[in-house]
């Protein structure tokens, strides 16, 4: 055998493989740390844009909605032959952190074709405990689809906003040239009268964990009741 082939081949050792194992280690641990936190900066983002946009669309169906709010007439009335009467209805008040407002509007819209409905509905926001979680408070949206003689009782609900902190609404009062918070037009300050301005403050927690309020007005454009626009029959 020549000399050539006596001599040891070169490779590692056992400790320059550990330390080299050692180092990858450490330099994956590092890349995969830094796409980790990457990864939740863009997971945080993205829930908090979905939670704004979820906000803001409620307060943006619950202003146009408002602003398509009408009464015919907010009194009990009797009719001569006894028969079943239809009563509109804009009545707001003030109850814990969420105002309960309940309202005739024009926003209905019909999912089933030929359905017995119109574009009027009766509305009601207010709010409750959220199913899983109880500490939390959802905005509520129930609607009736047709109107009777009880607007303020049945209907279908459905959660518009989940987890809010407050909602509260504000009129703007003509006569008083002021901001009221309570509005009723079967009582005699206001009878059949709407608002003709409605401020609206939605209130939420942001990422932080601080209270974000989110304010917009809304008009109502039909704030005379529209038994005074009717030609009685003759």
């Amino acid at each position: 055998m020549s000399a050539a082939r006596r001599q040891p081949r070169a490779g590692f050792t056992l400790i320059e493989v550990l330390l080299a194992v050692t180092l990858l280690a450490m330099v994956s641990s590092l890349v995969y740390g830094s796409f980790a936190r990457t990864f939740d900066a863009i997971d945080f983002v993205e829930g908090a844009q979905a939670r704004y946009h979820d906000v803001r669309l409620a307060l943006e169906r619950v202003a146009r909605e408002l602003s398509m709010a009408f009464i015919y007439d907010c009194r009990d009335l009797d009719t001569p032959t006894g028969e079943d009467t239809l009563r509109t209805i804009f009545k707001a008040e003030r109850s814990g952190k969420v105002d309960r407002l309940v309202f005739t509007s024009f926003s209905h819209l019909r999912r089933v074709r030929d359905a017995n409905e119109s574009d009027q509905n009766v509305l009601t926001y207010y709010g409750d405990d959220d199913p899983e979680d109880r500490a939390l408070t959802n905005l509520m949206r129930k609607e009736k689809a047709r109107l009777d003689g009880e607007p303020e009782e049945g209907g279908q609900a459905e959660i518009l906003c989940r987890g809010i902190e407050s909602l509260h609404f504000e009129f703007w009062d003509e006569t008083k040239t002021e901001w009221v918070e309570e509005w009723d037009c079967s009582q005699i300050e206001r009878l059949n009268q709407l608002p003709k301005l409605v401020r609206i403050t939605l209130t939420v927690l942001d990422e932080t964990g601080k209270e974000l309020p989110l304010s917009t007005v809304t008009r109502i454009f039909t704030t005379k009741p529209l038994s005074a626009w009717m030609k009685p029959s003759q």
